[in-house]
């Protein structure tokens, strides 16, 4: 069968499409795993599951990136490259090689020794117990070459389908993992992601692919056939219009399946531009979730009391009013929509997609009092003034 890169736009019921079709391959006497990046998403799957399945199954396999990366492809394998066992992940929030506060690079932790062996320092913590998530894709990868893809082979006799979930996350040597798999695998691997979603990263470094479209093009380097899931489950027909603006010619458009607006929510509905003179009295309203780009954001225009989330950790969510504040390299998409993103802003332009695409019914979007005249949104007219 045919390997499969499936972008799915926010709130199209990607986890339904896991879901279904897994418990289908289950009824036919197969078995799936699945591997998501966040934990939260592992959580949902497996809750999913159970709601639709109506009990626990071995035959339906959920593992965090890092623990399929450790379980299944290191430690397995790993005496081809290193001896003393891999017991443990290590997360990094930073490069480890790196001297801290600087760009350059602590002694002894080049990838290979002068005999060309592999060095333990470059992939592993000093107690050779522990690896270095940042560069765990890399020692999979490593490891692969070095095994004749043994692991990949592995898990196909294992698993009759196996998805990966959130692969718009993926970058530089996640895809050598992805492309060792699709090489040797005989089951059918299905690849699920919005990449204008991308809002984490999975490893350190340079390595390509890291933008959308260099993604893309390396599925389609591996043969996966592209298909896309545009319907979305959860936002009015106006959000979606918005949503679609931000990376406005670059996919398929967003169709809204949302037919009906609950009694008591639709006195206020669409997308409105919220004077920062006004946020309190608006917040006051409508009680809507306020996305923000960190804990820091706003301090002096959001009350103490209102309900906030970061950009990035409101990602999965979904909300029946979001009231959004822009940075200033969103400010410019709010206020004419018509001047692109540049390019080293792709992670702004990002993070604004996730939060507009959390809202169900109303999304505002805060600008500063002296910006909110002429625009090409409607002014919220505070009853309250």
């Amino acid at each position: 069968m045919t390997n499969i890169l499936c972008i799915a736009g926010a709130g199209s019921g990607k986890t339904h499409k896991i879901i279904t079709e897994s418990i289908a391959e289950i009824e036919r006497g197969g078995k799936v795993l699945v591997v998501t990046y966040t934990i939260s998403n592992q959580q949902e799957l497996r809750r999913r599951f159970l709601a639709s399945f109506g009990k626990q199954s071995d035959q339906f396999v959920v593992k965090g990136l890092f623990s399929f990366y450790l379980e299944d492809m290191v430690r397995p394998y790993q005496q081809a490259l290193f001896s003393q066992r891999i017991d443990g992940i290590f997360f990094n929030e930073r490069n480890p090689h790196l001297k801290p506060g600087s760009t350059h690079m602590l002694p002894g932790r080049k990838e290979q020794l002068k005999d060309k062996s592999y060095n333990s320092n470059h992939f592993l913590t000093q107690c050779k117990t522990k690896a270095h998530t940042g560069f765990l894709a890399k020692l999979v990868a490593r490891i692969a070459k070095a095994t004749k893809n043994a692991a990949a082979v592995r898990l196909g006799d294992i698993y009759s389908r196996i998805y990966f979930d959130e692969v718009q996350d993926l970058v530089g040597w996640d895809y050598e993992v992805l492309k060792a798999l699709s090489k040797e695998m005989k089951s059918p691997i299905t690849c699920v992601g919005d990449f204008r979603q991308t809002v984490y990263e999975t490893t350190f470094g340079q390595k390509a692919p890291k933008t959308a479209a260099e993604k893309i093009a390396a599925f389609k380097s591996m043969g996966f056939k592209e298909e896309a899931l545009m319907r979305n489950f959860r936002s009015i027909q106006t959000i979606c219009a918005i949503s679609d603006e931000v990376h406005k010619g670059a996919y398929e458009a967003t169709i809204s399946a949302v037919d009906d607006v609950p009694n008591e929510l639709s006195h206020h509905i669409g997308v409105f531009i919220v004077k920062q003179s006004d946020v309190t009295d608006y917040i006051k309203t409508y009680h809507p979730v306020v996305l923000r780009w960190n804990m820091a954001s706003g301090k002096k225009i959001l009350p103490a009391w209102a309900r906030c989330y970061n950009f990035g950790g409101s990602k999965g969510l979904g909300f029946d009013r979001v009231l959004i504040l822009p940075v200033d390299s969103q400010m410019h998409f709010v206020l004419d929509g018509a001047t692109p993103f540049p390019a080293n802003a792709e992670m702004a332009q990002n993070k604004l997609y996730v939060a507009i695409t959390r809202a169900r019914y109303s999304l505002g979007f805060i600008v500063p009092d002296k910006k909110a005249m002429r625009l090409r949104l409607p002014v919220w007219e505070n009853p309250l003034a």
